[in-house]
């Protein structure tokens, strides 16, 4: 198969079959876990009926192609067994209270499946331009859905399988985040592409910097509701950048290998005094 150069790529990925990824299981978003008064867990999914192939353009066969070129780009940059299916249509995973984090809306009827099953009322979607337009989405229709039943649908760009396009958007994405959870008119779903990179690290980044919780808490909490491979490298990266006074102080690259897991609490409210400043920009 040739070098796969399509728009949501950043880097030239030769597509092969390795045997290092043949026993590493699929995951399927297919079971539904109760939630009882000691747990908040609960994993739901909704199928858009027809997924790509809706589009008379394009063929089954071809769908597969993308999946299968976007599921080997995410376990080679991701160092990640878990895979996106595109076909399957939507799903989300009830993190905390009133927070969501799943795969990309497909079309106009999952934002009401949002709304009126999980009274979604705001999307912060991290999904670059060409993301959308590779699957073929028509944002133009959910964006006017989300419009037409009041949800606030609100727009962090980070590149995929990039941790340094990620560190940079964190604290924007955070701030979003975090404004969107304090107006308390319903619940955020929080979505990139396949839900299991750039969503759940701006989920955990809000865990970890308003929660009280520490970096590997927060991503274990996450990651034993939603199994995924967030970058926590970038995660650290970005809590240093916000905690960052000094400017002598050294560079995060020479840092430990587990520094900023962890933040006292002046940092912590340092952290949060700077997400706040970032709200509207």
């Amino acid at each position: 198969m040739d070098a796969v150069t399509n728009g949501f790529f950043s880097t030239v990925l030769t597509v092969q079959h390795e045997s290092e990824f043949s026993s590493k299981k699929r995951l399927f978003c297919s079971s539904m876990v109760s939630r009882k008064p000691s747990t908040i867990s609960r994993i739901s999914c909704k199928v858009s009926g027809g997924g790509m192939e809706d589009n008379p353009t394009r063929t089954s066969s071809s769908s597969g192609t993308k999946m299968e070129d976007y599921n080997i780009a995410m376990k080679r940059m991701m160092r990640n067994p878990y895979e996106y299916h595109h076909d399957l249509g939507m799903n989300y995973t009830h993190i905390v209270q009133n927070l969501i984090v799943g795969s990309q809306p497909q079309k106009p009827e999952d934002i009401d499946h949002l709304k009126h099953q999980e009274n979604v009322a705001y999307i912060l979607n991290l999904q670059q331009d060409k993301d959308i337009e590779y699957w073929g989405i028509d944002l133009g229709s959910i964006v006017n859905r989300c419009k037409e039943l009041g949800i606030r649908h609100m727009r962090r760009p980070a590149t995929d399988f990039d941790p340094e396009s990620l560190r940079r958007g964190l604290p924007k994405s955070v701030s979003s985040l975090e404004w969107a959870i304090q107006e308390g008119k319903g619940r955020v779903y929080v979505h990139c592409t396949a839900g299991l990179g750039r969503a759940p690290a701006v989920a955990i980044a809000y865990m970890f910097w308003f929660c009280d919780m520490n970096l590997n808490t927060a991503y274990e909490k996450l990651t034993s509701k939603r199994p995924c491979g967030p970058n926590k490298r970038a995660i650290r990266g970005a809590t240093y950048d916000l905690t960052k006074n000094d400017p002598w102080k050294e560079p995060f690259e020479s840092l430990p290998e587990h520094a900023f897991e962890d933040i006292a609490d002046w940092e912590r409210k340092l952290i949060q005094e700077r997400v706040h400043a970032l709200r509207g920009t």
